[in-house]
Parts: structure tokens; sequence; C-alpha cells
């Protein structure tokens, strides 16, 4: 699930997450674009594609706050995300959310080609991930608009 929070509002859904708790639970109301099964791997594709940044750069801003945070620690403002067993939450890199944000239709169908022709998944199409990418440039106005992050939780 990819959604937009304040970094309060972050934190309250890390402990409401935590003990298996909804977000209404912690008093906060998401704007969310539904992921289904898309994994950390795809996202990585998606920014790499769409920013056009080096990959190994993308896959270290994502996944090493991952590995610092994890563990229980606790989620602080400043913190990229939070895992835990069940769970991860990162933090979609502001490059990737702003470049969605700006997009044209033509650029996202576009970039939903690229991102289907360059996938080694075989259950995602173009049209899936050009819906995906549509919900996501949504999310990326009202983060921007509300001066949020954008970020998506993975169930793994």
């Amino acid at each position: 699930m990819f959604f937009v929070a304040t970094a309060g509002e972050l934190a309250r859904l890390a402990g409401a997450w935590t003990a298996g708790r909804d977000a209404r639970s912690a008093g906060v109301c998401l704007a969310y674009v539904d992921a289904a099964d898309l994994d950390p791997a795809q996202l990585l594709e998606l920014d790499t594609l769409a920013t056009g940044h080096d990959p190994v750069t993308v896959r270290e801003a994502l996944l090493t706050p991952a590995r610092e945070i994890g563990g229980g620690a606790a989620l602080t403002p400043g913190a990229l995300a939070q895992g835990t067993e069940e769970q991860v939450v990162l933090a979609v890199r502001t490059a990737l959310y702003r470049q969605l944000g700006l997009s044209t239709d033509a650029r996202l169908t576009e970039l939903a080609v690229r991102w289907e022709a360059c996938s080694w998944g075989g259950d995602w199409s173009c049209g899936r991930y050009l819906e995906l990418l549509r919900g996501l440039a949504m999310l990326s106005e009202l983060a921007t608009r509300e001066r949020r992050g954008v970020y998506v939780r993975f169930d793994v």
C-alpha cells in the first residue's frame, strides 16, 4: 500500500500496525493506493526507470534505512523506514514521486510499457503498472500540496 503521511502520522501508524491495529485506531485518515503484490524489487525498478538514477544509489537510499532502524527501534520523524518481521514501510524517494506527479498521462503510459518490458515478474501487465502509476501520480500531488511524504508498506 502506498500512502501519504507526515512524520507524526507515520510514527502513530507504525505503532498501530505493530500492535495489529489499523490506521483509524491511530487517528490517521490515510490517502492510499493499493500496491497489491508489488514487491521492493519492483519499486527499485520503477524508481530507476522513472528517475534515471543509478540502481545501486536507489537501492541504498531505499533499503539502508530499513536495516538501520529495524529490530523494534522507535520510529523518529526523520527516519525513512520502519521494519518488523511482518511488514516494512519504506519512504518513496522524493525524486520518484515528484517525477510521477509532474508526468503527463502519455509519460506514465510510456513508463508502464518500459516497466513491463524490463520486469521479470509475470504477474504484472502494462495496464496494471499504468493503473498504479496514475494512483501514485495523484498521491504525489497530494503529498506535495500538503507537505507530506509518500511511503509504501510491504507485507513480508
